[in-house]
């Protein structure tokens, strides 16, 4: 697939030099704020990311990706590569909607985050204090079922170390709770419905043992459905969406918008791209609201809409003068909240990377699995089964987030088999290379 469709800091500044301010702003709904050099990137090096991520497309391992860089709280990178379908092969659209997956994971961190300020629990109180189906959960055993050598906190629930299985084969140390997880169809109703098939169901593990990427999420979206007495997309639209300018981001997109919605594809037998079987999700068509509300895989976003959540992050919980959180309650989103002795774990267990309250956390850049490079200490990210990205570095003052529509992609991210390159893991290798000036 040829074409060059992709949209670079220096080719927009060739295109509008002596036009006027007026032509940048119809670049996109996130126009640059500043140029690379002027943030100490050098552009010509910065362009080799250009070329890499256009010849993903050229390739046919993806159809559609976007990258935006951000350093400073300035946008210096918007970066659109491919077409907004396939079939149209219309360039990708600066407001494309994307299924941001897993990403939907740190948006309900900060649901959950801001009723922590508010008082409404501590991060040691127990779950069954909001969930009292809870209280009396079985850990299931070689032996037999055992009862729980302590109540589950909701420290534990955050940092997906409560026990909960997956509903699936990866790093499961009990298949028989994944296989009774899975038979539960536990996303085939509301998020109370769960809870409720959740209740006559055991544990894998001891709260605090073991870090299982699993229901943890979904959980939390009912946490915040019966602390705050709202809807759970009720409560993410008023407290976070609407104050951040988000005006994309939601469970579903209104009809009229679907069209900008990107297909999700996957390979063929021949490894040729295809549209994926299921481009709806927990809803029956793409863009349609789903009666389950995933807080561990439910939103759709855009570009735009995503980078106000992340720049939020890296400005201590403000944007534009609308303070979401406290700075000390990001500190503590962004710290390793891990038990000693638990490691963050899927076909493999991940050295130099723990968790914070649904984010990813970089402890040791040299060594981190899957992450290593340039990237800060302290460094917070995450992903998106279907190849979305983010990662907040707060040692170079830099936010990176990544958008594309390619079913599993994301599964080299985490060291699990995928046909589709890790372009996360390109761009992180390219976009430190081009930070010749970190001190500017």
């Amino acid at each position: 697939m040829g074409g060059r469709m992709y949209r670079s800091a220096g080719a927009i500044a060739r295109v509008t030099a002596g036009i006027g301010v007026a032509a940048l702003i119809i670049a996109g709904p996130q126009s640059l704020a500043a140029s690379p050099e002027s943030s100490g990137f050098s552009a010509d090096r910065l362009h080799r990311l250009d070329t890499a991520m256009q010849a993903q497309i050229d390739s046919g391992r993806y159809a559609a990706i976007s990258v935006m860089i951000a350093r400073h709280g300035q946008v210096i990178k918007d970066g659109r590569y491919g077409y907004q379908d396939l079939e149209s092969r219309a360039p990708l659209r600066p407001d494309a909607i994307f299924r941001i997956a897993s990403m939907t994971k740190p948006v309900t961190g900060v649901a959950m985050m801001i009723l922590f300020e508010e008082g409404k629990f501590q991060l040691d109180d127990p779950v069954s204090k909001f969930i009292p189906q809870f209280a009396n959960l079985m850990v299931s055993t070689a032996h037999g079922p055992e009862p729980l050598d302590h109540a589950i906190t909701i420290r534990e629930l955050l940092t997906s170390v409560a026990g909960f299985a997956g509903g699936y084969a990866i790093n499961s140390s009990v298949p028989a709770v994944d296989e009774a997880y899975a038979r539960a169809h536990l996303t085939s109703g509301t998020l109370a419905d769960m809870i409720e098939k959740l209740s006559r169901l055991g544990l894998e593990s001891q709260p605090g043992a073991k870090f299982r990427y699993g229901v943890q999420h979904d959980i939390q979206g009912y946490l915040v459905e019966r602390i705050s007495g709202r809807t759970f997309d009720r409560f993410l639209a008023e407290r976070i969406f609407q104050p951040l300018g988000m005006v994309d981001t939601g469970f579903g997109v209104p009809s009229a918008n679907r069209k900008r919605i990107v297909p999700l594809y996957t390979y063929d037998a021949q490894g040729r791209l295809t549209p994926a079987a299921d481009q709806g999700g927990l809803a029956s068509a793409a863009g349609e609201t789903p009666t389950f509300l995933s807080g561990g895989s439910g939103l759709y976003s855009t570009m735009a809409d995503y980078m106000r959540f992340a720049k939020m992050l890296a400005r201590g919980g403000e944007l534009d003068g609308a303070r979401i959180l406290a700075p000390s309650t990001v500190h503590l989103m962004m710290s390793d909240l891990l038990p000693e002795n638990v490691h963050m774990a899927f076909l493999q267990t991940l050295v130099g990377v723990g968790y914070g309250v649904d984010l990813g956390i970089i402890l040791d850049p040299g060594r981190a699995s899957f992450n290593s490079g340039g990237i800060g200490k302290g460094t917070a990210f995450w992903t998106g089964s279907h190849g979305t990205w983010f990662w907040v570095d707060p040692v170079n003052d830099l936010i990176v987030l990544g958008m594309t529509q390619q079913q599993g992609a994301a599964a080299a991210h985490v060291g699990l088999p995928s046909a589709a390159p890790d372009i996360r893991a390109l761009s992180r290798s390219l976009i430190y290379q081009a930070l010749v000036d970190p001190s500017r």
